[in-house]
């Protein structure tokens, strides 16, 4: 029986045939054949699955009859990695959690998991993330402008829970080129250590289920970071991305609120609720009052906002009525919590 791969890339597809074409074109030309890819397709109606059968018939695919959301197909191609392998393995074995809408440098699959090799106290490790924009598109593979902007090189949560992709927008001139410890990756290219998702399931699930989509992999970035998990990023692993809802790091509440009015009233939505979970799931009642004063101005931001956006308005009265759920999640969070008070407050910045 032949041994199974080291590396798992889990990919969530939904109407996502214009960009498939290019992943696996990068897939194929890695410079390690040490991972095996497995696909969920959310009840895409674009010809995605007809697409895969004719193009991957090897890759591993789960058809769901509707959209079940990012978390949700996610935790589903996850528990199907983690069947691949012995438990005692995990430790040594990873999961790279994968937009459709990203193209790979022909090393980044091995530079990430070379790193996680070398730091085994490492849950979560991620490439440099850049911006990539289409410029052509024909039958074949789309024609894409790999630029020098950047996406993602780890997720930043400020002293106000606002939460946003460290250098966003910025040209990469070398500034971010150190591999540090963050608070967090980008659920867009994130890579996992086995082990550490199986530690990290809470309420059974690993991404957060009610959340559907978007602020999950902050939700999910907090928690494993109060299990006192580790997240590393890793520059010299090179990745790019077709973002459609780009996070801001500078003009405050104000930049926030007009980076929002161009988003979707469905990511408004979801994004609203998802943050107020977000915060009631793992923020420490000392530590929201020792932050007041960042936090109420920019949440009274953001309920003023309520009045001029429908979409914003139904995002709060959704997370209203979830706090239930997401108290219950909370408790079962509090009795494994292992970072706290100072060491936890560190990451808000």
């Amino acid at each position: 029986m032949e041994e199974a791969k080291k590396i798992v890339v889990d990919i969530v597809a939904w109407n996502s045939l214009a960009y498939l074409q290019n992943l696996f074109a990068t897939l194929q030309e890695q410079d390690t054949t040490d991972f095996t890819v497995s696909v969920v397709d959310n009840a895409s109606d674009d010809g995605t699955s007809r697409w895969m059968m004719a193009h991957q018939p090897a890759v591993t695919m789960l058809r769901n009859f509707r959209n079940q959301g990012f978390a949700r197909a996610h935790n589903q191609a996850i528990s199907l990695a983690l069947t691949r392998w012995p438990e005692e393995s995990w430790s040594q074995r990873y999961i790279l959690v994968v937009n459709p809408d990203i193209e790979f440098s022909p090393s980044c699959l091995r530079v990430l998991a070379e790193a996680m090799d070398a730091h085994p106290d490492v849950a979560v490790c991620g490439p440099k993330l850049l911006r990539a924009f289409v410029k052509s598109q024909d039958e074949g593979r789309m024609e894409t402008e790999h630029t020098s902007v950047i996406d993602s090189t780890g997720l930043i949560i400020k002293k106000s829970r606002r939460s946003f992709d460290r250098g966003a927008g910025e040209a990469d001139r070398g500034q971010y080129d150190d591999k540090v410890d963050v608070f967090g990756i980008s659920g867009a290219c994130v890579m996992f250590r086995a082990s550490a998702l199986a530690e990290a399931k809470l309420g059974g699930e690993f991404f957060d289920e009610d959340f559907f989509a978007y602020k999950e992999d902050v939700d999910l970035a907090w928690r494993m970071r109060k299990l006192g998990m580790k997240a590393m990023f890793v520059p010299q692993a090179i990745a790019w991305h077709h973002r459609t809802a780009p996070s801001i790091q500078k003009g405050g509440a104000i930049g926030a609120w007009k980076l929002r009015r161009k988003k979707s009233p469905t990511i408004n939505r979801l994004s609203t609720r998802n943050h107020h979970w977000m915060m009631w799931k793992n923020d420490a009642p000392g530590d929201v009052l020792m932050y007041a004063f960042w936090i109420v101005p920019y949440e009274a931001a953001k309920a003023c906002a309520s009045i001029f956006s429908l979409p914003v308005l139904r995002g709060n009265l959704a997370a209203l009525a979830g706090i239930g759920k997401m108290w219950k999640k909370r408790r079962e969070l509090g009795r494994r919590t292992k970072l706290k008070g100072k060491a936890m407050r560190a990451w808000f910045v």
